[in-house]
């Protein structure tokens, strides 16, 4: 026996290893892990010179074990390093299927005590297992779909990646924007509020003028907040959580949002249950995630509004807020718009899923809100009638560890 012969074994499963490794070590075999595909093809290639076989387990978590024994063939020096399949995929075709991905053999589990030294040992000595031509042309077909689809699969990941580095680069130029303006207008804003302010002090206005300084007055207030509100919005968010008062994330979306719905004449309907416990989130995502189910909300409400004569048919938006149980906060965002169709919604919270022309949407809306939500440890539900309306339901964790699952 050589006792320089060395394997490496590509498995997951530690018992599987140590099995394994016990089985072959006790026959002079030096047996090397790794514990999935990358890390097996990584480790194929620094142990290469030394390799008399690797194993390979087929269910691998990321790149499989087909994938893996692919990638190995096309790597020069490899063509003489015999992979063999120990698998539990034992069913009609998993041989087949093995073989024709690049494995040189196949050796179901569980594994004989007895037999497999044997059966390494005829592999490393030059053994081959083989099928036939049709079949592995069959069966290449298959794999290649199977990449194929990987392939497609990952670009996909790849293109929303990208999408959402846009999107973060977008809301920092306009957070650099928002505080450029919001600085630039401090001064005319506040010369104006104090203008108003000495008027009121050193003369004495009849009532008529004394309304318009005091509607001067709350004008200036609110141009100051809603500045306040877009920079804070704009600002890129470093996710960090503490706890938010929802009440307040919900008034600055209103804000935001005020002009779009009062010029769409929508009603508003505002509920916050008192006291409303605060929730354990970053602000600046859920002013994300609200706005956009208010901006959805109001499109849904002017698209019907379009469909019926002027006067005939009301807009309404509503948001609540109240706890939920001992450990939530439900929010929810309502509107009597046109509602979805049952087809849609399956593929509501989808990346790049949009009903929308293409110049109004991107399809990633509902999907980054679906996205900070679940990373919130929350719970997004929808409800929708075709021509009734469309209702929201976030869950909120209401501490952190709610908001780890505990």
């Amino acid at each position: 026996m050589n006792s320089q012969r060395s394997i490496l074994y590509i498995e997951d499963n530690p018992a599987n290893f140590r099995l394994a490794e016990r089985v072959l070590r006790d026959e002079g075999f030096e047996v090397l892990h790794a514990r999935n595909g990358f890390e097996g093809v990584k480790r194929a290639i620094e142990e290469k010179d030394r390799l008399d076989l690797i194993l390979l387990d087929i269910n691998l978590p990321g790149m499989d074990g087909y994938e893996a024994a692919t990638k190995l063939k096309a790597i020069s020096g490899f063509e003489t390093i015999p992979i063999v399949a120990l698998t539990a995929n034992n069913l009609k075709g998993d041989r087949k299927r093995s073989l024709a991905a690049g494995c040189d053999g196949y050796i179901p589990k569980p594994i004989s005590i007895e037999g497999f030294p044997k059966q390494i040992r005829e592999y490393i000595r030059g053994k081959r297992d083989r099928i036939a031509p049709a079949d592995e042309r069959y069966y290449l077909r298959e794999h290649n779909r199977k990449l194929v689809d990987r392939l497609e699969t990952s670009l996909g990941e790849l293109r929303l990646s990208h999408e959402r580095i846009c999107h973060k680069d977008k809301l920092a130029t306009l957070g650099e924007m928002a505080a450029g303006i919001a600085h630039e207008l401090n001064n005319p804003i506040s010369s104006i509020s104090f203008a108003a302010h000495l008027l009121t002090v050193r003369s004495s206005p009849n009532e008529e003028d004394s309304r318009n300084l005091d509607i001067i007055q709350r004008s200036v207030e609110r141009i100051q907040r809603l500045a306040e509100g877009l920079t804070s919005f704009a600002r890129p968010s470093e996710e960090e959580r503490c706890r938010v008062e929802i009440p307040k994330v919900i008034d600055e979306v209103l804000l935001l949002s005020q002009h779009e719905l009062r010029s769409k004449d929508m009603k508003v309907l505002r509920r916050i249950a008192s006291p409303l416990p605060p929730v354990w989130a970053s602000e600046s995502q859920l002013q994300h995630v609200f706005l956009n189910l208010v901006r959805n909300a109001a499109q849904a409400v002017e698209a019907k509004l379009a469909a019926h004569e002027v006067g005939t048919v009301r807009g309404e938006i509503r948001v609540e807020a109240f706890p939920e149980g001992e450990q939530y906060v439900c929010v929810v965002v309502a509107d009597n718009g046109i509602g979805i169709h049952p087809d849609y919604e399956e593929r509501l919270f989808t990346p790049f899923f949009s009903t929308k022309p293409r110049s109004q949407g991107t399809g990633l809306g509902l999907y980054v809100v679906k996205q900070i939500v679940d990373d919130l440890n929350g719970r997004i539900e929808v409800e929708s009638t075709v021509g009734q309306g469309t209702t929201f339901r976030i869950l909120l964790p209401r501490s952190p560890s709610a908001a780890r699952g505990n």
